[in-house]
């Protein structure tokens, strides 16, 4: 992979594991879609053209969806919230390349760490805002190993399966509503903008026809992890 195509990569498995929800109203099949903003550094700038500005989540029962595309890059992460394994296609046109990893949960939890975001300290606070129309309340995140510090804002009015946008925010209560991903060192702020109680068609965890199939380590060894 090219490096770029490694950034984008990276970014969307890290994104796709970063709801887990506590709350009232329960939604167990739908859509919720995300506004995304990005925080480059300085050698990855000329990307932000291409990035995508909003992400959409679709989920069912155990399952849920996350695609991002990209026209040069397309992928597909689905996550099972009861076992934490994983399933990615990538589709990479450029390349005339379709390729699926499958992740058990260890596999998942080690690149998740790819991000550099694996101890955290969460801490609640007083202040409290709407976002998409629900009540939420601010938590700040602190990065043990970067002493880094970010903001989580929860709603505690709605309950949806956990999904794999934010499956990695713990020590929350509620549903995650506005938070960060950083992937990489390419930061990334997701707000809920939606969350839409409909059928969802079913969610698959079998690998389509025409994809070749990668294991995990040599996934790694593309990426030179």
């Amino acid at each position: 992979m090219t490096k770029s195509l490694k950034t984008i990569f990276l970014l969307a498995i890290c994104t796709a594991f970063t709801l887990i929800a506590n709350a009232q109203k329960t939604i167990k099949e739908g859509t919720a879609i995300y506004t995304v903003e990005y925080d480059l550094p300085p050698d990855q700038q000329s990307m932000a053209g291409m990035l995508p500005k909003e992400f959409k989540v679709s989920f069912k029962g155990e399952y849920s969806q996350f695609k991002m595309d990209m026209g040069m890059f397309a992928t597909k992460v689905i996550l099972n919230n009861i076992t934490n394994e994983t399933l990615s296609l990538m589709d990479i046109p450029t390349q005339n390349k379709k390729i699926a990893v499958k992740m058990n949960a260890e596999e998942a939890k080690k690149m998740q760490g790819q991000s550099g975001e694996q101890d955290f300290e969460v801490t609640p606070t007083t202040k409290t805002k709407k976002i998409a129309g629900y009540n939420c309340t601010k938590y700040l995140m602190k990065d043990k190993d970067s002493d880094t510090d970010s903001e989580i804002w929860a709603t505690t009015e709605i309950n949806i399966p956990a999904n794999s946008l934010s499956s990695k925010i713990k020590g929350v209560k509620g549903v995650p509503v506005a938070f960060s991903s950083n992937a990489g060192g390419m930061n990334t702020i997701l707000t809920l903008k939606s969350i839409t109680e409909e059928s969802v068609s079913n969610i698959s965890f079998t690998i389509p026809a025409g994809y070749e199939l990668m294991d995990f380590d040599a996934l790694m060894g593309q990426m030179g992890r």
